[in-house]
């Protein structure tokens, strides 16, 4: 038989092993299984995915898990992780993290572009030459 205590040691490795096996698209459907803050103190590796009030943020930065570090206190050591209808959102600016593949899609407002590029870290209005619409 399992205890409560056993439970919820195994329901923190599945969440933890569950969230570490998804992709951002299918992360940002399941955000539930990735891990929160709990200000104790501990190190967030850069790439750390993060379950924040309900959305999906990736840390930019290794960091340490205390109240100077959040989402809100320093927003610029956490990146968004967006999707629209199954397709990343093209954030502004493009971060080195963020930059997108050639051939990846992703949304400019609600219109469907396709990066040119390789590492593309300029958005539709920056740099037109840089993306095709999509009309298909």
């Amino acid at each position: 038989m399992i205890t409560v205590q056993r439970a919820r040691e195994l329901r923190a490795m599945i969440e933890k092993a569950a969230g570490a096996g998804l992709d951002n698209k299918d992360g940002s459907t399941a955000v539930e299984l990735f891990p929160t803050l709990t200000g104790g103190g501990a190190l967030v590796k850069s790439g750390t995915r993060i379950n924040w009030k309900g959305a999906l943020k990736r840390a930019t930065v290794d960091l340490w898990d205390t109240a100077e570090n959040t989402p809100e206190a320093a927003p610029n050591l956490w990146e968004d992780v967006l999707y629209k209808n199954g397709v990343r959102v093209i954030p502004s600016p493009i971060t080195a993290g963020l930059a997108f593949s050639k051939g990846e899609r992703g949304y400019w407002g609600d219109v469907l572009y396709e990066s040119l590029l390789d590492s593309n870290t300029w958005t539709p209005e920056e740099y037109p030459a840089g993306w095709q619409e999509v009309t298909a």
